[in-house]
């Protein structure tokens, strides 16, 4: 009887010092990775019906993660394409979303000084 307690024990200290190590591990990478580069998503004329699609994947998949950036999807959506605003807004409650200005205006010209 001794040694079914005593091997159940064993199994049981192993399984906890194995989850214990993993944690550990994990921990450790996400402290490791670059937090520096960010996501972003242009959005194309006409791509209204894909974009919630292409975002929830985004985000089930992690890519944010594994492409090692700040966790939050940047998306430049032209001002004309109100459908697709409306779906981001409405994304932007479940998923780290921002929605960045209009393409033209966040490129600027500076030989023109």
């Amino acid at each position: 009887m001794d040694t079914l307690v005593l091997t159940i024990l064993s199994v049981l200290a192993f399984i906890g010092l194995t989850y214990l190590a993993s944690s550990f591990l994990s921990w450790q990478n996400s402290r490791i990775s670059d937090k520096c580069c960010k996501l972003i998503l242009y959005i194309p004329q006409g791509s209204e019906a894909k974009l919630e699609g292409i975002i929830r994947r985004i985000f089930l998949e992690q890519i944010p993660k594994k492409l090692m950036t700040d966790g939050v999807v940047y998306v430049m959506i032209p001002e004309d394409q109100q459908e697709s605003l409306k779906i981001a807004e409405m994304l932007k409650k479940d998923y780290p979303l921002v929605v960045l200005p209009d393409f033209n205006h966040v490129l600027y010209d500076y030989k023109e000084k």
